[in-house]
């Protein structure tokens, strides 16, 4: 913004007056002391000719503002990848929870989230499984621990309706969802959670998250070893027609 204000020749004083902001209020947007919404940087680029070199960060600032922010530097990712590969040891993953089972994560999430926070949040988690029925569709796998399936995590009601759409989700051409079996001896997994996302570019991303805190992973020798782990661990998962079978098994139990 400051690069493109002076190369237009325009004081900090003059842009103020054009926006109704002080020059200090003007220098603060330029040092990202202050926040800038949408409707302030389409403003400065049509009054700088900035031809949308400023207005191409507003996506970026509504992605910013949706999700919680250990997951807001992934979510652009995942949601064009054209394919995604998984591995859950705790909770199951976004894009396969029901609307109350989430619920009920955010509800007993330590410190409480506002009320307020959890609806956004609720709506935007929900939004993220258009994935699962886009055009084209992306390749999805999801490793799951069957440990962490046997707590009824909200109650029974939760968590039957949850183990069910489990069920319907994995009936989708394009998804694998596999069980790592409860009898399973080796500690495949023991590195913990992880996302692989491959862009329309083919450029592969890996993901973890944990305690509020997340970790984009760019470099290829480490996001290499994420894909030889997940290979790793789903050579002991159950197939995936076993998987739905030991879900229906859950289902049976009372």
């Amino acid at each position: 913004m400051r690069t493109l204000r002076e190369k237009r020749g325009v004081s900090r004083q003059e842009l103020g007056g054009r926006t109704n902001f002080s020059p200090s209020a003007i220098g603060a947007f330029e040092r990202g002391d202050r926040a800038m919404d949408a409707g302030m940087i389409e403003q400065v680029d049509d009054l700088l000719s900035g031809d949308g070199l400023l207005k191409v960060v507003v996506p970026y600032l509504e992605e910013e503002g949706r999700y919680a922010p250990q997951f807001r530097d992934f979510a652009p990712i995942e949601k064009k990848a054209v394919s995604l590969w998984v591995y859950s040891t705790h909770v199951l993953h976004g894009l396969l929870q029901t609307e109350a089972y989430a619920r009920q994560l955010f509800e007993d999430h330590w410190p409480p989230v506002e009320a307020v926070a959890i609806e956004r949040r609720l709506e935007d988690r929900i939004g993220r499984q258009a994935l699962l029925h886009r055009t084209p569709p992306p390749a999805l796998c999801f490793l799951l621990e069957e440990t962490f399936l046997q707590r009824r995590i909200g109650g029974e009601v939760i968590w039957r309706e949850q183990l069910q759409h489990l069920l319907e989700c994995g009936r989708l051409p394009h998804v694998r969802i596999q069980l790592i079996p409860v009898e399973c001896e080796e500690a495949l997994g023991s590195v913990g959670p992880m996302t692989i996302a491959e862009t329309p570019e083919h450029r592969m991303f890996g993901y973890v998250e944990g305690q509020g805190q997340s970790w984009v992973i760019s470099d290829r020798e480490v996001v290499s070893e994420m894909v030889q782990r997940h290979a790793n661990i789903r050579g002991a998962a159950l197939n995936s027609k076993e998987s739905a079978r030991r879900i229906e098994q859950l289902l049976g139990e009372r």
